[in-house]
């Protein structure tokens, strides 16, 4: 039997490490494609609980008079879970506190696309839009929380009647 040369031997060596190197990396390149995150989701619970979190500490910036931290929180509270109807109509109450209307109005909608029978999501639209000057847009959201049955009514039915007055 030819005994084989020892460079032989080397050069079928440095062959099969780049081989596995290869299939090592393709394997790799499988499993974090790109853009696919490393980490796993999180499972819907988990992004409630995270919001959560961020949803009392906002509330209680806002108990305070303090908009704008409470809005930070908000913020934080629907990247945590962006189907969080309440955290995003306290988002649009600290923007509307803090005068930007347009915001507010944006995150109301927001709010009342995920929960339609968020009566204070519906007062706080038709609040926004009386501070405007759109009354109509006021009194239709005064026709939906009369719908729903929601004593929020009679305080959106005063605020249109100050604002009217203005």
């Amino acid at each position: 039997m030819p005994i084989l040369s020892s460079s032989y031997l080397v050069n079928k060596m440095k062959i099969l490490a780049v081989l596995l190197f290869t299939l090592l990396w393709i394997m790799n390149q499988n499993v974090f494609a790109a853009g696919a995150s490393i980490k796993p989701s999180k499972s819907a619970g988990e992004k409630r609980l995270e919001a959560n979190v961020y949803f009392k500490e906002g509330q209680t910036l806002q108990e305070a008079g303090n908009f704008k931290a409470a809005s930070k929180k908000y913020e934080k509270a629907v990247r945590a879970d962006s189907k969080y109807a309440e955290a995003w109509s306290n988002l649009g109450y600290s923007y509307r506190k803090q005068g930007d209307l347009r915001k507010g109005v944006k995150a109301y909608k927001k709010a009342i696309k995920l929960d339609p029978n968020l009566a204070e999501a519906h007062e706080y639209l038709g609040e926004a839009y009386a501070e405007m000057g759109k009354f109509d847009l006021a009194e239709k959201e005064l026709k939906i929380l009369r719908a729903l049955g929601s004593d929020e009514a009679d305080e959106l039915k005063e605020f249109i009647a100050k604002m009217k007055t203005k």
